[in-house]
């Protein structure tokens, strides 16, 4: 019999910084996010999700409501939403709607963090990505989490990994009746190596826009699909039942 796999793909919008190299409080001066969000996308079949984001990608290269603003620059190489054009994101969405997923999200007002976090942006993101993906990774015999994450130094992925496991480990310990033997494998992509990074990129993008700049377009049509959005400093939970 084969094992049971949970593959989960992570990835933010907002950046973990908050001081400049001098010192200085980027938040406070507005040079930097006052949120981080992390989303985590949950599936039994990666393979079969990246066949789906594809074909409604070729879907949407053929739609002739939308061959008008596919300039030359434009390839739709893959799914960004920073960048992608508003009549796209709309209808990846929609799409991501029907997908056979599960989403969790966690939000980070950075300023209320420690200070020691404030001032080590990579441990703060370990960190919170820890607190995320705790009581997500004891699903399956086998886990694969893919983080979306550019970061070329060994070294920053690694410290990344550690924290990753060393707030998991404890959730462990916290919770003896948790069945605990299972293989756990990181594994860090840039975003579009795989449809369900792109999926992650949009719900942490529609989240984020709603607590940094108060904008709900994009969070109301997938907020039916989201399962949990933890927002961790300030101790609140939102779900299908307690939306936003």
């Amino acid at each position: 019999m084969s094992k049971s796999i949970n593959y989960i793909f992570i990835d933010e919008s907002g950046k973990p910084e908050v001081y400049s190299a001098k010192g200085v409080n980027l938040v406070q001066i507005g040079k930097a996010t006052k949120f981080l969000v992390l989303a985590a996308i949950r599936c039994k079949d990666q393979l079969l999700l990246q066949q789906q984001i594809t074909d409604f990608k070729a879907g949407l290269l053929k739609d002739k409501a939308l061959i008008s603003i596919f300039s030359p620059a434009y390839a739709l190489d893959s799914f960004h939403a920073q960048t992608d054009y508003s009549e796209v994101k709309e209808r990846f969405y929609n799409f991501i709607n029907s997908l056979d997923i599960k989403i969790d999200v966690l939000v980070v007002e950075k300023l209320k963090c420690y200070e020691t976090l404030k001032r080590n942006p990579g441990r703060l993101y370990g960190i919170m990505a820890g607190h995320l993906l705790k009581n997500l990774c004891h699903q399956a015999e086998d886990t694969e989490i893919i983080f979306s994450r550019k970061d070329s130094k060994l070294k920053l992925r690694q410290e990344l990994e550690v924290e990753v496991e060393r707030i998991r480990l404890n959730y462990l310990n916290n919770h003896p009746n948790i069945e605990a033997k299972v293989s756990i494998n990181y594994q860090h992509n840039p975003h579009y190596k795989h449809g369900g990074l792109q999926v992650a990129d949009y719900v942490a993008y529609a989240v984020f826009q709603v607590f940094e700049r108060n904008n709900w377009k994009w969070y109301a049509i997938i907020k039916n699909k989201i399962g949990k959005i933890q927002d961790i400093c300030n101790k609140k939970y939102y779900t299908r039942s307690n939306p936003l």
